[in-house]
């Protein structure tokens, strides 16, 4: 009697989704948020660099191939950035994840894929703007750190993928907060606070929305 109880009620379910009663979540969700989640702590690399450059005593007045201290710290960044992604990929192709989460995914990335034209356009036209306005220093970073920060919460909107949130409020606050940091030497302190900030927003979002879907499950 259970299992063909358990088989009406996924099919209850499948029935829900496609004409939109439920979200697209299912319980089969839950094992692959919580482990997720964990990634998302990847994040806190970088920040951390980007800490540890800033109290660190560099010194900018030597060069080691060419280039000086702080130059090599943004690379460094941008390498464990573009290591990180390569790994991710990797991992998300060789996991054998269920269809439905599979689906999600792939919806969820290409709304964002078609947003991220969209994007690099306004970012494009932000610059012409700020030039054609003579904008530069602590208020050209602040609009455009803002302008991420609101970028990222329409997407989040648009995908309904709250993960995108993590982001969005960390860089609309680092874009507020950018007069304050004006004329300090501490920008890259606070800019790794914001990776950090954003590692444990988006462990906290996925935690909620595993602890939902487990609720809704359970109660149906």
């Amino acid at each position: 009697m259970k299992p063909e109880l358990d088989r009406v009620k996924n099919d209850l379910e499948t029935m829900q989704k496609a004409i939109g009663l439920t979200p697209s979540f299912g319980r089969d969700w839950v094992h692959w948020l919580k482990r997720d989640k964990w990634l998302n702590f990847w994040w806190c690399l970088p920040g951390l660099m980007l800490v540890a450059a800033s109290l660190a005593p560099l010194d900018d007045t030597r060069r080691f191939l060419g280039l000086i201290a702080s130059q090599w710290v943004g690379l460094s960044v941008a390498a464990v950035l573009l290591g990180m992604l390569f790994f991710w990929g990797r991992m998300m192709r060789s996991d054998v994840r269920p269809p439905a989460v599979v689906r999600e995914y792939k919806r969820i990335n290409g709304q964002a894929s078609l947003f991220l034209v969209g994007f690099i356009a306004q970012i494009a036209l932000y610059f012409i703007w700020g030039a054609q306005h003579n904008l530069a220093g602590g208020p050209f970073m602040a609009g455009l750190w803002i302008l991420c920060g609101s970028s990222m919460f329409l997407l989040t909107i648009v995908t309904k993928a709250w993960i995108y949130l993590a982001w969005a409020v960390p860089m609309i606050a680092f874009g507020l907060c950018q007069p304050l940091l004006e004329g300090s030497k501490q920008g890259g302190l606070w800019l790794g606070v914001m990776f950090i900030a954003a590692a444990f927003l988006a462990w906290l979002i996925q935690g909620v929305q595993s602890r939902i879907i487990e609720k809704q499950h359970g109660a149906n």
